[in-house]
């Protein structure tokens, strides 16, 4: 397997590489705003945005990893508290009062009607 993933990686260094060297001719110039670049080969401003979406995709992708984790350990922690409630819950015997204030009003009003 490994040899396989070393000749696809040399296959495309020779394609760039290719599109590297057929592209020397054309050179352009680009204008962001009120800079203007110096006069380059055009492969050298494709792989500048390239490599900007790559680093662009790099960091969105991290910031996502990041905040679904951060979700994740919430919920963990929340799903931590409720098995300790249910835990809790079930080891109290039958007579014991749950002390629970919405339960206490619930019960206040069926008395008194």
């Amino acid at each position: 397997m490994w040899i396989l993933r070393w000749i696809l990686g040399a296959l495309l260094i020779i394609v760039i590489l290719g599109f590297a060297l057929q592209n020397q001719e054309q050179t352009v110039s680009v204008q962001i705003l009120k800079w203007k670049s110096p006069v380059m080969p055009l492969y050298f401003f494709l792989y500048i945005a390239f490599g900007t979406g790559l680093l662009t995709w790099l960091l969105v992708s991290t910031l996502n990893t990041f905040r679904l984790k951060s979700k994740i350990h919430n919920l963990q922690r929340e799903n931590r508290k409720v098995r300790e409630e249910l835990n809790r819950l079930r080891n109290l015997s039958i007579d014991e009062d749950i002390e629970n204030p919405e339960l206490e009003a619930d019960e206040n009003q069926i008395e008194k009607k």
